[in-house]
């Protein structure tokens, strides 16, 4: 459903590789939705995973999108009223709704440790339970976590689930329900103080006042937690984001493309000489149908 507000969607990659066609179908509709609502096209770079990214594959991804003709009117060599675009640059305001959430008790400390934490997934593998956060550090005493700190625990932020389900419409889907017996408490930040993608990615998107979010359908199950931060940001549910999940591009095998597919990327197809706009219209009428039996 089309919100009123004006259009503004997001071209969000991570650049852990060369961009890949599902990348570009998804940047090639947010581009074409934006110039046909007349909103805005903002490109965001995603770098907050430092042991993948390189400032190579950040300029990569720029220059592909400059090369297949998709301009954005946010984002790098730009500017804009929402920078910064780069995640890496913007560390400090998702500290700040971290503290806040902290503060506010939507989220605490969890000081499980990776064995323990997988302990716990064993024994919910062998009761045939599905695998998730049991909550031990909900509700610590101040006991307890002088004891964790005391024994040189490390933590991380948590945000609280609270119990029932999360239900939102997806413009390519319809009407989504998640029971949130199987969305479990999630972690924000790690230990060393870096943000997750569910914080960083939900506190873009509202701060950078994004309306509607296309992405592969792969990230559809993450969509509950995003709303979650919304809520405990304060955000009204008439200025969440709407959503739209596309289907994967698949490949001849049926599996669908990824970095991993090196006949994906899209620097291949550029350098075997194939047109920008040969791409651009080959991605734009993939599974389109005109609506009759062809």
């Amino acid at each position: 459903m089309m919100s009123a507000r004006k259009v503004k969607v997001r071209f969000a990659p991570s650049p852990t590789g060369d961009l890949h066609v599902g990348n570009i179908r998804t940047a090639l509709f947010d581009w074409a939705f934006a110039r046909h609502t007349g909103g805005t096209f903002l490109f965001r770079i995603e770098d907050t995973d430092t042991t993948r990214v390189t400032p190579e594959y950040i300029q990569a991804a720029i220059d592909t999108l400059k090369w297949l003709g998709l301009d954005w009117d946010e984002g790098p060599e730009v500017g804009g009223p929402n920078g910064p675009y780069l995640q890496s640059q913007r560390l400090d305001i998702y500290a700040k709704w971290a503290a806040t959430f902290l503060e506010n008790k939507d989220a605490y400390h969890c000081y499980c440790s990776p064995d323990e934490l997988e302990a716990v997934r064993e024994e919910q593998r062998k009761a045939n339970v599905a695998p998730g956060y049991n909550g031990h550090c909900r509700d610590l005493t101040a006991d307890q976590i002088a004891a964790y700190k005391a024994a040189g625990r490390e933590a991380v932020v948590r945000m609280r689930m609270p119990d029932g389900t999360t239900t939102f419409t997806d413009a390519i889907r319809g009407d989504v329900t998640f029971d949130h017996k199987f969305v479990p408490d999630f972690v924000l930040v790690r230990a060393d103080g870096s943000p997750l993608y569910t914080l960083a990615v939900a506190v873009d998107d509202v701060t950078m006042e994004v309306t509607h979010v296309l992405r592969g359908e792969d990230l559809l199950s993450s969509t509950p937690r995003q709303i979650r931060v919304y809520q405990a940001m304060g955000v009204k549910v008439e200025d969440y984001p709407t959503f739209a999940h596309l289907p994967f591009v698949m490949g001849t095998d049926n599996a669908k493309l990824s970095k991993r597919n090196g006949e994906a990327s899209i620097a291949w197809y550029r350098e075997q000489g194939y047109l920008p706009e040969a791409i651009c219209n080959y991605l734009a009428l993939l599974g389109w149908s005109p609506g009759d039996d062809r």
